[in-house]
């Protein structure tokens, strides 16, 4: 990438905009895959983590796939009944009232709130939320971006209010002409140690601190390896046991069905710079996700035990980019080996052939 040039601490306040939203509906009858025999009422925790798939049809049905059962449940989420919904790789939902703008932050395994204050005006069409850190930290803050303008919204938990930012972040093309660029859209964000990073570019990683107020900052890095034939290929950070991890997926050439390689990087903070890895650990799993191509990426680190059926070491990465087919891809590490399951195969379309409000999303346990 060509080189870029900003300031990087130009953040300002500024006004919110009007909303749209995707919510959470009615409870429904549960609805299990065949080869889960149970028969018992669906238990969102211990079936965590899980795909969360709205289709956005007239009755507001939702499927869950548990990736520890490999079953699919049909099963409203009582306590966000028509709460508008963010997911954040720390696993908290923010949820916000519709109708007061009251705001909290949601447990999925025990269904615990933190109380945060009401919004003026509801968030855009297109947000992103992430946490500065664990909530129970000092000066934990929720951030949600704007995706599709540089604006952002900050609450300290424990704060009366929340704040609006817009911010200034340019890069230079490759034909040195400058272009605004987004924090969260498009590229992967995330949090480690009460800070949030963010890629800007190949040889940069942009930073956010908190003292109190935002503010911005970069971190020169090592490149990583990028294949000379320039596939599509789509990055997610993630960060995990207090460590920032990179992941690429690579496509075989314009085809996002299809996986060609994916790649593990760990940040060094001593150099700084990127270092390919070959294992993320055996108690642990990362799960890979998204909105729609051009919006947003996700990525989570979620514990890996016996108890909760998961394999460590294992990458889960919902095809985002693909969003009628919805393959759910697992790659094994140890093993080398990758897997292609399709839960949702008959979920993609309605029968109208609307297309779904957004792929599905990733509900995690928190570790405590």
């Amino acid at each position: 990438m060509g080189g870029d040039r900003r300031n990087p601490t130009d953040i300002e306040n500024k006004a919110p905009l009007l909303p749209s939203a995707v919510y959470f509906k009615r409870d429904k009858m549960q609805e299990q895959d065949p080869s889960n025999n149970s028969g018992s009422l669906f238990e969102l925790a211990s079936a965590l983590p899980i795909l969360v798939h709205d289709l956005g049809t007239r009755d507001g049905s939702q499927t869950q796939y548990s990736i520890s059962k490999q079953a699919l449940f049909s099963h409203g989420i009582d306590e966000l009944r028509d709460y508008r919904c963010f997911e954040t790789p720390q696993g908290w939902m923010l949820a916000v009232d519709r109708d007061s703008l009251k705001t909290f932050l949601w447990r999925p395994q025990d269904s615990k709130r933190i109380q945060l204050p009401p919004l003026e005006e509801d968030f855009p069409n297109r947000c992103k939320c992430v946490l500065s850190d664990t909530p129970i930290a000092q000066c934990c803050s929720v951030l949600v971006f704007d995706l599709d303008d540089t604006q952002m919204w900050v609450c300290q938990i424990g704060a009366s209010k929340w704040d609006s930012f817009s911010y200034n972040l340019t890069m230079s093309d490759a034909r040195d002409n400058d272009r605004e660029t987004h924090i969260a859209k498009c590229h992967g964000v995330t949090a480690v140690g009460g800070k949030v990073y963010y890629e800007l570019t190949g040889y940069e990683l942009g930073i956010m601190e908190f003292d109190p107020a935002p503010s911005l900052g970069t971190i020169n890095v090592d490149m990583v390896d990028w294949p000379r034939s320039m596939p599509m290929g789509s990055t997610y950070l993630i960060e995990s046991c207090g460590e920032l991890f990179l992941i690429i997926i690579f496509f075989d050439g314009d085809n996002v069905h299809k996986i060609a390689e994916f790649t593990v990087y760990k940040m060094d903070f001593s150099k700084p710079g990127w270092c390919r890895v070959n294992s993320i650990g055996d108690d642990r799993v990362f799960l890979l996700g998204g909105d729609r191509i051009g919006l947003s990426n996700f990525g989570a680190s979620c514990p890996a035990a016996p108890e909760n059926g998961l394999c460590g070491n294992t990458i889960y990465f919902l095809n985002h980019l693909a969003i009628t087919e919805n393959f759910l891809h697992v790659m094994d590490l140890e093993k080398g080996t990758e897997e292609v399951q399709r839960p949702f195969r008959d979920k993609g379309f309605d029968n109208d052939y609307h297309e779904p409000l957004r792929p599905p999303f990733w509900l995690l346990p928190i570790e405590p």
